[in-house]
């Protein structure tokens, strides 16, 4: 872009961005496809909108509007001006339950459309699987629908009218009650009608999705209405910027009925067959997609709903009906179709099973290695009725190849995301993928189908509309799009084909040129790939980290930067080995560290990213290879030393508590390493935790007042690891614990020379002195004399090394290690599962919150915290559906990103203090408790405080 241009529409006002990281983070959406924008721009309001195309078009600058960048057909890339919408352009007015309309911004998100509707009994009913970030911006200029098309039809459907951005920058309104375009809406009605007979030879009745290209049959229905020739222009033809929708009451009631198969073809055949019984939905999955669901604690809930470890299958039919559930249900499983049928009606089962459906995506292309069942084919539909024998046509082409695919989909609508498994980094599966591609659009039109039924043309299909529109209707389009877009400055070179785009070109670097490493990976990444660019390569860009819910990725739901997510930053990665970046070095640049420093490592998105993309390996790793290279900075190098910190501090606790709290020692401390003076450090124990454990155990001291009953029954050696903020700094959690665990009758010990478990070190990409640091500990376990005793951790985080990340570091016996290593919670939850009456706790009538910890949350699930807690009488618990804290160890105290830290933490303060003054809260990891005591008025406790002080008094067994 030449420096007039950059002027020109930076003078628009608009916050625009030329820089590289941006370049590179807009590059990519979540197809197969790359290619470099020149800019991206983030408009505010309609006028900002207005200004900034405007000025993009008067300088020769093409502009490709932008959502979430979902798209599996490359539509939200572009060489131009990336123009994204889902920033600022979230709000939601103008709601009218009478005529059961709302004005959205495109920005908005299905989700959090239907979150504000529901409490008021209505929904948007269009459903797609990308709910949680597909914006409905997105969702119109695609005219997407999803599973429930059936009953609710396409977007198109639900759209009243649109505020749109032509491309000379007006703003004007569209719909059946506003005059406006009204010589353009005459001509293109007047070019449509030419053609009726040629549409309704080649587009018969009875197709459910949407066919390719814009929506010229729906409009020849109403003509007076445009917005069904903009609703499916993927963002060719203008810019939404708002709509008003119509909205759907939610349904009474709903069920779903599960049946298994044996094989593909007999759901298919079973599809058919369940038509008369009028589903809102029916979807198929199959064995490739939930084997994928293997070992993922997200999805084990719903293996275990599902059966299928126990009842292997290959095929299920999820078919879900709305109103006068019971009665179809039962003619459903009266007609005994399958191996098994399962019915569900309660919301939490149903949803178990839709979140497994609605992952398919991301769980596909997480399988291991570089062959991946690819997005091409994914989106033709033919009638109903037609799928067995379609399915029987794609297995005709697939076999002579040696092809395998998964067949997932909207059974019910006709639609198929069929995937095929091919490595695109092949020579030979390009061709095959070439071949599959040209012979499913052969075989697409023989069915007179639709080869773009709901994720559009794209780059990927925009070759065969030739073929699959032909030239009359080919060329009514192209003169719409003459008319609305005479200069191409609109998403060009897309749905008409100049030359630019073709199937196979354009695909990303990663596939045309592969990744190189500049240095050898330290970890094993055991849990699935074996590789650094195996995991990395799981990233398909689907966008599942931009949701603003869960604890993936917090950075994001704190900032809506690009940059902050999982996606993001692994684009940025990617770029930097491929020398996509400033300076050309693959482990220092700018684009990197903006990637990479703002990580928390907090491990959310290796659970709740589908294809588990391990953000806190990636960056650990490179990190580790830049000072490896270069040397580690003196304040890495201290904070890889918390618990060498710790002994020098408790030496003299009263004396390093005062350096502390001197305002020009801090001062001090944040000009030479960066440790912001705005943020407290912990104090220094006045005595420290072992030093009590021994005198505890040398004097025969009994435990606090409460603990020293006679247990009912000796239960054997448990060890205690004393972390480092447990010894030095919190004492008295480990007392509680201590306290927690003799009432139960456990003898405990804690580990003699035991070394810090290599966290801190861990996490500032220190790897060295951590594998060290956990060869030592896990030696020492290994070499005790009660070597089976469990090991019971208090820090989250400290735990996590030994279940995980020793075994990253390939130290040897670090797998038996970990069967041993439970967190505290979980050990004492699991004992009074079954006994109830171990503990004897005393009543009181008490509000309990809980903060569980990123880390414990990415390994178990932490439902079991709330059943815990109301193990105490009068006690009424709640799991707070939080992320981060914002903490994350050394992260939150750091000058540069103190801000950002306290940002990150607002959702978790908001959710606590909505609990009200008198609530206790919980927060078993130590950055935790320290955020929330610094940002709030509240002194939180860790689980073992809160078990130790409800013990009652002792019941001696006399």
């Amino acid at each position: 872009m030449t420096s007039s241009q950059e002027r020109k529409i930076r003078q628009t006002g608009c916050d625009v961005r030329f820089d590289n990281l941006t370049r590179q983070l807009y590059a990519t959406d979540a197809s197969i496809y790359q290619i470099e924008p020149r800019g991206a721009a983030f408009p505010k309001n309609a006028q900002e909108a207005s200004a900034v195309i405007r000025a993009a078009a008067e300088t020769g600058v093409s502009v490709t509007p932008r959502g979430a960048g979902t798209s599996l057909v490359g539509n939200a890339i572009g060489e131009g001006l990336i123009v994204e919408f889902s920033r600022y352009n979230r709000q939601i007015t103008d709601l009218g339950l009478e005529k059961r309309s709302v004005r959205v911004g495109a920005g908005v998100v299905l989700d959090q459309l239907n979150d504000f509707l529901r409490p008021l009994g209505f929904c948007f009913g269009p459903d797609v699987a990308t709910s949680s970030r597909a914006t409905l911006g997105g969702m119109i200029a695609n005219n997407s629908s999803g599973a429930r098309c059936p009953i609710y039809g396409t977007t198109a459907d639900h759209v009243i009218s649109l505020e749109v951005v032509m491309a000379d920058g007006r703003v004007e309104n569209i719909g059946r009650m506003h005059e406006s375009l009204i010589a353009e809406r005459a001509r293109i009605e007047n070019l449509i009608r030419a053609r009726s007979a040629e549409m309704a030879d080649r587009w018969p009745p009875g197709l459910i999705k949407r066919w390719p290209g814009y929506g010229i049959e729906r409009f020849l229905r109403a003509p007076n209405d445009l917005t069904n020739i903009f609703a499916g222009s993927e963002g060719t033809l203008a810019a939404i910027f708002s709509a008003e929708l119509k909205i759907s009451p939610l349904p009474n009631e709903k069920g779903l009925g599960l049946i298994f198969f044996s094989s593909v073809d007999e759901a298919m055949q079973a599809t058919v067959e369940l038509l008369d019984l009028k589903p809102a939905a029916i979807e198929h999955i199959d064995r490739p997609l939930f084997d994928q669901t293997k070992g993922q604690l997200h999805f084990q809930a719903a293996r275990d709903l599902l059966e299928l470890d126990t009842q292997p299958c290959e095929s299920i039919l999820i078919v879900e009906f709305y109103d006068d559930v019971a009665e179809r249900l039962s003619i459903l499983q009266s007609r005994r179709i399958g191996l098994r049928t399962k019915v569900l009606t309660e919301p939490a089962q149903m949803n178990l099973v839709w979140s497994v459906r609605k992952s398919g995506l991301s769980l596909l292309t997480g399988s291991i290695g570089p062959a991946k069942p690819v997005a091409f084919i994914e989106d033709a539909a033919v009638r109903p009725a037609q799928l067995p024998q379609y399915v029987h046509g794609l297995r005709s082409i697939m076999k002579p190849l040696g092809l395998e695919a998964s067949y997932y989909g909207h059974a019910a609508s006709g639609l198929l995301h069929v995937r095929p498994v091919l490595d695109l980094h092949s020579a030979t599966d390009l061709k095959k993928f070439r071949q599959v591609a040209d012979q499913t659009s052969a075989l697409v039109r023989q069915f007179k189908g639709s080869l773009s039924a709901e994720h559009g043309v794209g780059i990927a299909r925009t070759e065969y509309m030739r073929d699959q529109l032909g030239d009359e209707l080919l060329e009514v389009m192209r003169e719409i799009k003459r008319t609305f877009d005479p200069k191409n400055i609109f998403n060009p070179g897309k749905i008409f084909a100049d030359g630019q785009h073709r199937i196979d070109n354009h695909l990303r670097e990663n596939f045309t040129r592969p990744l190189d490493l500049p240095f050898e990976p330290r970890f094993a990444f055991a849990f699935k790939d074996r590789s650094l660019i195996g995991n990395l390569q799981q990233c398909n860009g689907c966008g599942g980290c931009l949701k603003h819910t869960g604890i993936m990725c917090p950075t994001f739901m704190a900032t809506h930067e690009e940059v902050m997510s999982t996606r993001g930053r692994a684009n940025i990665i990617r770029a930097a080995l491929q020398l996509r970046v400033n300076g050309h070095d693959p482990l220092r640049s700018a684009e990197l560290d903006a990637a990479l420093s703002n990580c928390l490592s907090c491990k959310g998105c290796t659970p709740e990213c589908p294809s588990n993309v391990n953000l806190s390996l990636l960056k650990a790793e490179l990190m580790h290879a830049r000072y490896r290279r270069d040397g580690l900075p003196l304040r890495e190098r201290v904070l890889s030393n918390v618990d060498l910190l710790g002994k020098i501090g408790c030496a003299m606790p009263w004396l390093a508590n005062r350096i502390l709290n001197y305002k020009p020692v801090r001062i001090a401390i944040e000009k030479t390493i960066g440790l912001s003076a705005r943020r407290s450090l912990p104090h220094y124990a006045g005595e420290r935790f072992d030093h009590w454990f021994a005198k505890h155990c040398s004097d025969d001291l009994r435990p606090p007042d409460g603990a020293d009953r006679a247990p009912l029954q000796k239960r054997g050696a448990v060890i205690l690891w004393d972390d480092t903020f447990v010894r030095y700094h919190e004492p008295h959690v480990g007392i509680a614990a201590v306290k927690v665990l003799e009432a139960l009758g456990f003898d405990v010990s804690l580990v003699k020379n035991r070394r810090c478990c290599g966290r801190a070190a861990f996490s500032q990409g220190n790897l060295h002195p951590a594998a060290k640091l956990g060869k030592h500990n896990i030696d020492l376990l290994s070499s005790l004399q009660n070597s089976n005793a469990p090991i019971l951790f208090l820090e989250p985080s400290c735990w996590s090394m030994f279940v995980e990340d020793y075994r990253e570091l390939k130290i040897e016996c670090a797998d038996s290690v970990a069967s041993r290593c439970f967190l505290f919670e979980k050990f004492v939850d699991e004992l009074l599962e079954e006994e109830p009456a171990a503990l004897n706790f005393q009543h009181a009538e008490a509000k309990v919150a809980i903060h569980p910890h990123c880390h414990a949350k990415s390994i178990i699930n932490p439902a079991f915290m709330r059943r815990l807690a109301e193990r105490l009488p009068g006690r009424k618990a709640t799991v707070l559906d939080t992320a981060c804290c914002g903490m994350a160890g050394a992260f939150g105290a750091l000058a540069e990103k103190y801000d950002l830290s306290v940002q990150i933490a607002q959702d978790l303060i908001d959710k606590i203090e909505n609990q009200g003054h008198e609530t206790q809260v919980i927060a078993s990891g130590t950055s935790c408790r320290h955020q929330i005591a610094e940002l709030t008025d509240i002194r939180p406790k860790h689980m073992a405080e809160l078990l130790a002080q409800a013990l009652s008094a002792p019941n001696r067994k006399t």
